[in-house]
């Protein structure tokens, strides 16, 4: 079998004659690697737009999907208000970006003064661990609220600089020779 067509294992199996395992060939998953970098280069050279196009296009989605999960279960009402909503919110992409930044936001103030409240028994022996975190979830959150276009476009760029060297994780790792067993390898983002 040629190189460029030798098949990449999927889940713990073997690419042996008889093995039970299936496989991925290798140029597909160079592809995959390379979809998966071109998003990540899209987050960081158009961080706004393509982060708030994003977030809104899979919030919508999900209101759609769930509003149609409801509608084939008898649930009209609620699924004509979850379609809809999924609809507005596809019209308006701008202001549904704002407004989950804003929501974001407000969590994460929520959380950092959560954060702070029970931090602060252990303030004393472990100051950093108390008191820190709650800051920069305060922080963060006053950022999202004051400025959304700023906070949207700085996730946008970390996210697009993990999603990039994800892709080319994945390229890299699909070119090389060796075989890997996913099912035994770890990925934490």
């Amino acid at each position: 079998m040629s190189q460029s067509h030798m098949p990449i294992p999927m889940r713990g199996g073997s690419n042996e004659p008889g093995g039970a395992s299936r496989a991925f060939p290798k140029g597909t998953v160079i592809a995959i690697g390379a979809i998966v970098a071109l998003i990540g280069l899209g987050l960081v050279v158009w961080p706004f737009f393509s982060a708030s196009w994003i977030l809104v296009v899979l919030f919508a989605s999900a209101l759609i999907a769930n509003g149609a999960v409801l509608l084939a279960r008898g649930r009209s009402i609620g699924g004509i208000l979850l379609v809809v909503a999924g609809v507005i919110a596809l019209a308006f992409t701008g202001a549904t970006a704002r407004a989950l930044v804003s929501f974001a936001g407000f969590g994460m103030i929520a959380f950092g003064a959560l954060w702070l409240a029970i931090g602060m028994k252990f303030a004393r022996s472990r100051p950093s661990i108390g008191i820190v975190p709650g800051v920069v979830l305060l922080a963060g959150g006053v950022l999202a609220l004051l400025w959304p276009g700023v906070a949207l476009s700085i996730a946008a760029v970390v996210g697009g600089l993990v999603l990039t060297a994800v892709g080319v994780a994945i390229i890299w790792g699909a070119a090389r020779r060796r075989r890997v067993d996913p099912g035994s390898t770890t990925i934490i983002l």
